[in-house]
């Protein structure tokens, strides 16, 4: 079994290589080829909506509860929950410009919208997930083995495919 620590950390360098290619993928819009640029942007938006999302959903059923329980009250999980509804609405962005790129049909206001949103979900991604890791040591130091193992187990379960 693996342990709390092993899972999200695993799960986080799975998902750093995709959000690192976000900035990238925005520097592409007006200079890469279409379909270089069609065929990144659909592996990217695959992966949040195949992956990323399931893995938010795992964190907020498996983890948050937790954590409010051992901050006993001090510091609510409402901000990062917040960024995860936040984080919805840019994925929900993201996917609305799908059928522009697939068809290439993209206008100048379409390339300037579509930047912004992934420069944001980079930005909003990185620092969220930087969160996530601090939390991940107040459960490490507060939890004992047996409850680490399973709410890994859970994470892994919630996810279905694991990262």
């Amino acid at each position: 079994m693996r342990s709390l620590p092993a899972t999200s950390h695993e799960h986080h360098e799975l998902i750093e290589p995709h959000v690192d290619r976000l900035p990238e993928l925005a520097q592409m819009i007006g200079h890469a080829s279409p379909e270089a640029f069609s065929q990144s942007f659909q592996a990217e938006c695959s992966f949040i909506i195949g992956r990323l999302v399931p893995h938010m959903e795992a964190i907020e059923t498996t983890l948050y509860g937790r954590l409010e329980q051992l901050m006993d009250g001090r510091h609510s999980m409402a901000p990062m929950r917040r960024e995860h509804d936040e984080l919805r609405g840019l994925f929900a962005s993201l996917c609305q410009y799908s059928e522009l790129v697939a068809d290439e049909r993209m206008s100048e206001a379409d390339e300037i919208g579509l930047r912004r949103v992934l420069y944001r979900l980079f930005a909003m991604l990185k620092v969220h997930l930087a969160e996530e890791e601090l939390y991940l040591g107040v459960l490490d130091r507060n939890l004992s083995p047996e409850e680490k193992d399973r709410l890994a187990q859970g994470m892994d379960h919630a996810v279905a495919e694991p990262l």
